[in-house]
């Protein structure tokens, strides 16, 4: 009875799932075509700009919060895992911003704020995610010690009249993740600057003037973002090595993708703007469409970004590696590889297990006295078990990110040497 009862459970599991697939495949490639199609017959351009983005935001979401339940439950690695999953969310809250947006457009600009200030709190998690995958600030600071100063120390002709060489180390790594969490600082000020002047009707974006303060927000998110991709590209650089295991130019895309593609993008479609090259459509101003434009194709954009996320951030990577290695049939480079154990009682025919970590990341004791032979720790640590998804969740709380910029702003400074 509990064999035929389990049975059924998996059956009307698959129904159910099923079902749903087949909804969300009839809604996207019917239901909604058909409604933008005749929209646009009758000359609606914003409602099948509606339509057209509600269809991208059904196929980006799912997939994306897919992907995040599936770390949820497969959460080995919480110290790594919970910037994957900040990470994974810009999918959903990207999509779902810009659709909200197209359909409210006299409150697109506080919308927006919050997807920028999620998108520059998600390239210091990706920062903090390349820190801990490497051990953690002490191990990574030891690591860079022994790299070449002229190749990754140096700078280049445009910066190196403005820094000195920086010094393989702790202070190249802090240097790094200032440097990132700089923008995160501006994007914070900026955006609230923004909100306050846009409520007193003062901000006018798009105008280039010397006296407006767009023209000199601009200036400054463009040189603040620059400095970020600037600092993220030389800690990639210096740790690439050290990172093949965990396919870092995926990663690296991904992230570079959505958050500096998408800012250059709108800052685009701004210029554009201002030389004349959009205008109006339809019952829409030339501003409604500069806006509609941008929120358009971030939904168009993320659709193929939470693919990608599928390949760059999968939920495998972080499985114990004792499912991981059952999986593979092969050691683990990265998590430690296989572990032999020989029994004293039967010193011919040796066990093979695997070292199990609790919750404390202790290694748990073997039963039966067992000598190891061949024992490795894993460069990142991880439970025996995974994390319960409440406490998961917990865990994807911001703390170190809020705590280093109050350290950088009273006392954080470039480190020379």
């Amino acid at each position: 009875a509990g064999k035929e009862e389990t049975f059924m459970k998996q059956y009307l599991s698959l129904i159910v799932t099923a079902l749903l697939a087949l909804s969300l495949i009839g809604l996207v490639f019917g239901i909604i075509p058909y409604y933008a199609v005749h929209a646009a017959h009758k000359y609606k351009y914003n409602e099948t700009l509606y339509w057209t983005a509600g269809a991208f935001v059904l196929i980006a979401v799912p997939v994306s919060i897919h992907g995040i339940i599936q770390h949820l439950v497969n959460y080995y690695m919480p110290q790594v895992q919970k910037y994957v999953i900040r990470i994974l969310f810009m999918v959903p809250i990207f999509s779902i911003q810009a659709w909200f947006s197209l359909f409210f457009h006299n409150a697109s600009t506080y919308i927006a704020a919050f997807r920028e200030l999620y998108e520059a709190f998600v390239l210091s998690s990706f920062v903090y995610y390349i820190i801990e995958l490497l051990g953690g600030e002490e191990a990574l600071s030891r690591k860079l010690v022994t790299k070449d100063p002229s190749s990754h120390g140096h700078h280049g002709p445009i910066f190196g009249r403005f820094f000195q060489p920086w010094t393989m180390g702790r202070p190249f790594m802090i240097n790094c993740k200032y440097g990132v969490l700089q923008y995160v600082l501006v994007k914070i000020i900026t955006t609230t600057v923004v909100i306050v002047l846009e409520s007193l009707g003062k901000f006018d974006e798009g105008d280039w003037g010397w006296r407006s303060a767009y023209t000199y927000i601009s200036v400054i998110l463009n040189f603040s973002i620059g400095y970020a991709l600037y600092c993220l590209v030389k800690l990639y650089y210096a740790t690439k090595d050290d990172l093949k295991e965990w396919n870092p130019v995926w990663k690296f895309l991904c992230i570079k993708g959505i958050i500096f593609f998408t800012f250059w993008q709108g800052f685009l479609i701004e210029v554009l703007h201002s030389a004349g090259v959009i205008h109006g459509i339809g019952t829409w101003d030339s501003e409604h469409v500069v806006d509609g434009l941008q929120d358009f194709l971030i939904s168009f954009e993320m659709v193929f970004f939470a693919i990608a996320h599928r390949y760059a951030f999968p939920h495998t990577d972080y499985i114990h590696y004792l499912q991981r290695n059952e999986r593979s049939g092969k050691p683990s480079s990265t998590l430690g590889g296989w572990r032999r154990r020989v029994s004293p009682e039967s010193p011919v025919v040796p066990e093979e297990t695997l070292f199990l970590f609790d919750e404390h990341h202790n290694v748990v004791n073997d039963p039966n006295e067992t000598v190891d032979l061949e024992y490795q720790p894993p460069s990142v640590r991880q439970l025996d078990r995974p994390m319960s998804v409440s406490r998961a969740l917990m865990g994807v709380v911001p703390n170190e990110t809020i705590s280093d910029i109050a350290r950088m702003s009273m006392g954080g400074r470039v480190v020379v040497g």
